[in-house]
């Protein structure tokens, strides 16, 4: 099921977020504030409320990070894919 998934891959995210060293504090806060709204609409009405603005938030949230941070990017596009499974 997609939000399984979802809700998984929000996990591997905030640990990895923990475990990310960088002077990049502000991206992390952003990337764990998403995470939180995500958390939000799943626990609110078991699905996300507004799909597509997540995807483009995370979309931006993620520029930069690639290189240097690829385990995050990999997390953050799976949480894509499966929203875009969930019809976004």
């Amino acid at each position: 099921m997609p939000i399984d998934r979802l809700r998984a891959d929000l996990v591997r995210l905030r640990e990895e977020i923990a475990r990310t060293d960088s002077a990049d504090v502000a991206r992390l806060a952003r990337l764990h504030r998403l995470a939180e709204s995500v958390q939000h609409e799943l626990d609110a009405e078991n699905r996300v409320g507004d799909p597509a603005g997540l995807v483009a938030e995370f979309e931006e949230a993620l520029s930069g990070f690639e290189a240097r941070h690829p385990n995050l990017t990999a997390i953050v596009n799976s949480m894509l894919v499966t929203l875009g499974n969930m019809g976004v």
